[in-house]
């Protein structure tokens, strides 16, 4: 087994499980897309089983024919959906929700934080609300980036989270420093789980959530960011490069996520493309994080 994440236990008893075939570097970043994006999934499963890769996806409702078309193209291998038998998701779910500390940020789900260090700081996933999410390491990485740009003792004025997910970036960054919080997200789901999960964390009046497809017009018409987390994938990545880049201030911070090891050089240099450079870059297991600026 290399992953299974849960993240909330269904509304009703019917579970659909979606099977993907495919290659380990096919199947990871829909495993984290889905993670970021889709609110309806109760948990995934990423392994090898007779050298074959699957990656099963539990959700509460069964996908439509549109979407396992979908997951079909992008994989490249077959794909099965069939309904699971009653299960303990409650139970299940609660496995995963030990504290996820990423630098000086802790995650945690419930409401009793847990023992906290003076310099910590603590952002509540509620159960129920797509929690699980910063068990990632490309959230965590994040995290564990941001932290380090924060003790460098830089307090950027104007954040943007784009694709924010869960909202756990522009929460930490609401929790950590002053200035204005923007936060976006291609899936309105995710929009108004983040919402929720601000308003958990006390941060509602900080952060500015809206639904946009990538870098849309609301987001080009204003003011340079000081700081832009991009937590989405490769493939869109490098197809908005331009757009991204062109939103940073000139002594903006730029945290790239959501790549495979193996792609880094390749977003990299699309971003070198149009005028940024690396500062730095943190592997989490099989991902990368960029740290990138003009």
């Amino acid at each position: 087994m290399v992953s299974t994440k849960t993240w909330r236990p269904p509304m009703s008893a019917e579970v659909w499980q979606t099977t993907l075939y495919g290659s380990r570097t096919t199947l990871e970043p829909i495993e984290d897309w889905v993670e970021h994006h889709v609110f309806e999934v109760v948990s995934t499963s990423l392994f090898v089983e007779n050298k074959q890769w699957k990656l099963e996806i539990a959700s509460q409702s069964k996908p439509s024919e549109t979407w396992l078309v979908e997951l079909q193209t992008v994989c490249g291998g077959e794909v099965e959906c069939t309904l699971l038998p009653a299960k303990n998701w409650v139970l299940e779910s609660q496995r995963f929700l030990r504290p996820i500390q990423a630098g000086r940020f802790v995650i945690y789900a419930g409401k009793t934080p847990p023992e906290l260090a003076s310099q910590s700081i603590g952002i509540c996933i509620p159960a129920g609300m797509a929690f699980g999410t910063g068990h990632h390491g490309t959230t965590s990485g994040c995290l564990r980036v941001f932290d380090q740009i924060l003790c460098e003792d830089t307090q950027p004025n104007s954040i943007l989270d784009l694709g924010t997910g869960a909202g756990i970036l522009a929460i930490a960054a609401a929790k950590s420093c002053g200035g204005s919080i923007v936060a976006t997200d291609i899936d309105p789901i995710a929009v108004e789980v983040a919402n929720r999960n601000a308003a958990a964390n006390l941060v509602t009046d900080r952060i500015r959530f809206w639904v946009a497809d990538g870098v849309d017009h609301q987001l080009k018409a204003m003011d340079p960011f000081e700081l832009v987390f991009a937590n989405i994938l490769a493939a869109p990545l490098i197809e908005m490069a331009k757009d991204i880049s062109s939103l940073l201030a000139p002594k903006g911070q730029l945290i790239l996520a959501g790549l495979l090891n193996e792609q880094t050089d390749e977003v990299c240099m699309a971003f070198q493309g149009h005028g940024l450079k690396m500062v730095s870059s943190l592997e989490m297991g099989d991902w990368t994080i960029l740290r990138m600026q003009p």
